[in-house]
């Protein structure tokens, strides 16, 4: 099943340095965890599109022997020597009280790391899906990004909940 999830913050990096970098964040009240990362052998994707022009699509695999339980709550990813690719963290979580968190953090160079700010992205879609569980998709909405060039797309507080964006294959 697919689930609307608006991006609270999205920031695509790519430093002068070349490093590029990738900040996923989404939040609602609504949404739910269906599916366990952990022990269905697959773990999770996060696909991520960026449109300027041209469409750069990355799919991100986080296999399931990165994957952990938070008690009840969710699930969390680790992996900080970046061995199954540029992903260092994520997790995806709905507290007691209500509020549903998913977040992605990504962390590499142009070559573990393909989709790059546009000068400027006209638009943007995620797609993180659990494995034998539920796909949570977000993309653009009213949000006006700042900054946007090609060194730094930042959009926060959106409010596009469509699906747009097949999960990985």
């Amino acid at each position: 099943m697919q689930q609307g999830t608006a991006a609270s913050t999205l920031l695509v990096k790519n430093t002068p340095s070349g490093t590029r970098k990738i900040l996923y964040k989404a939040q609602n009240g609504s949404n739910t965890v269906v599916g366990n990362p952990v022990t269905n052998g697959t773990g999770a994707t996060f696909n991520l599109q960026m449109v300027d022009g041209g469409t750069q699509t990355q799919c991100f695999v986080l296999p399931s022997s990165g994957w952990s339980a938070i008690n009840t709550l969710g699930f969390k990813y680790v992996d900080p020597s970046l061995a199954n690719g540029p992903v260092k963290s994520a997790q995806i979580k709905a507290t007691p009280s209500g509020t549903f968190q998913i977040k992605v953090i990504a962390k590499g160079d142009s070559t573990s790391i393909t989709v790059a700010p546009g000068n400027p992205t006209t638009s943007y879609a995620t797609n993180f899906s659990i494995g034998a569980g539920d796909e949570y998709c977000g993309s653009t909405g009213t949000a006006t990004p700042n900054p946007n060039d090609a060194v730094t797309f930042k959009v926060s507080h959106d409010d596009g909940t469509t699906c747009t964006l097949a999960a990985c294959p």
